[in-house]
């Protein structure tokens, strides 16, 4: 069943308390960056991927780990001799490598790793290192006399993804759960579109009360970060199993199927006109059905400005539909790791 949702005007407001001086940019490496929101906590970016510090007195617990080796180590270096803090505790917060990618590096400095058993799970499952303590859906950690809060509140962006609560600041890491503000739809490869806004939601009832809301790429804000994530999906429903399958159509050995009325060549790149696209991994098929739709055969990236998107979870019994929607604006490319597939949106329409 086709879901259109229309983006309506949220209210585009910054946070008071993102806006004053203690916004600080601090430049760890040339690809690393801190943010300083209080006295006590900081982001941490790199390549547009945000994670959090939390420094309280000689300890620390890091969120999220740089998508670099590298940086990762930079990281807990930076921790460890200008803030003269001994890391008790880094959180993954979800499974893919944008948030831990360095975990190895974590533990090769000692530093236990701490997730959700769903994140272990499947980090398990696709052959990835795991984090080493697992816990249910919310625990309490301490980082010397202060709380901080790791929460399950649903899928979103994965499966697994959690939120982090530092009460005494006041500060949410909502991670890939919460978008940044008028943000890109995001990468839906392994979303749960149509339970999407209901976890945002639930972020808001539990955290709303936050007064700097951190999400996993872009601007840090306020709770209107919340408002508008729940904006952003609330139309998705679940797909409905009665559109067919991919697999009576593509049963080839390549990453691809092509299908288009007639190409054309522009600037070097493939102009396929009134076509279907199908790409497959190991767990999911993406179909894109689009009047126009640019391939970049060197990059095997493909580009719309719009259309429809299905994606289907390959299951032992063949396929299951899990989201069907139009579109404005997307990117589907294929990396060798275990997420395989991104489709990247900026729009649902």
């Amino acid at each position: 069943m086709k879901q259109a949702l229309t983006i309506i005007s949220v209210l585009i407001c910054f946070c008071a308390q993102c806006q004053t001086d203690n916004s600080k940019a601090i430049k760890v490496s040339a690809n690393l960056t801190l943010t300083k929101l209080t006295d006590k906590t900081y982001i941490h970016t790199c390549a547009n991927s945000n994670g959090l510090v939390f420094i309280n007195g000689d300890s620390a617990l890091i969120v999220s780990t740089p998508d670099s080796d590298i940086e990762t180590q930079n990281l807990i270096d930076w921790v460890v001799n200008e803030k003269q803090a001994r890391i008790v505790g880094y959180v993954i917060d979800r499974w893919h490598p944008d948030a831990m990618e360095g975990i190895d590096v974590v533990h090769k400095n000692g530093i236990t790793t701490w997730a959700y058993n769903l994140t272990r799970q499947i980090a398990k499952e696709k052959g990835l290192p795991v984090p080493q303590i697992g816990f249910g859906p919310k625990t309490e950690m301490h980082v010397g006399n202060e709380k901080v809060i790791c929460h399950y509140l649903g899928e979103a962006h994965t499966k697994d993804g959690i939120v982090v609560w530092i009460p005494g600041e006041k500060i949410l890491f909502g991670g890939n759960e919460i978008r940044n503000l008028n943000g890109w739809v995001g990468n839906v490869g392994d979303a749960s579109l149509e339970k999407w806004s209901a976890t945002a939601a639930r972020v808001k009832q539990e955290y709303g009360s936050a007064k700097i809301v951190v999400p996993g790429h872009g601007r840090h804000g306020g709770p209107e970060l919340i408002d508008y994530t729940i904006k952003l999906y609330e139309a998705c429903k679940a797909a409905s199993s009665a559109n067919s399958s991919p697999g009576s159509q593509f049963k080839t050995e390549e990453d691809f199927y092509i299908k288009a009325e007639f190409d054309s060549i522009r600037n070097g790149q493939r102009i396929l006109h009134n076509a279907i696209v199908v790409a497959q991994d190991a767990t999911k098929y993406v179909k894109i059905e689009s009047t126009q739709i640019v391939y970049q055969a060197k990059n095997k990236r493909f580009d719309s400005e719009s259309g429809r998107l299905l994606i289907y979870d390959k299951t032992l019994n063949g396929e299951k539909l899990r989201t069907d929607i139009l579109y404005e604006g997307l990117i589907l490319f294929k990396k060798n790791d275990p997420v395989g597939l991104r489709v990247i949106l900026k729009a649902i329409n």
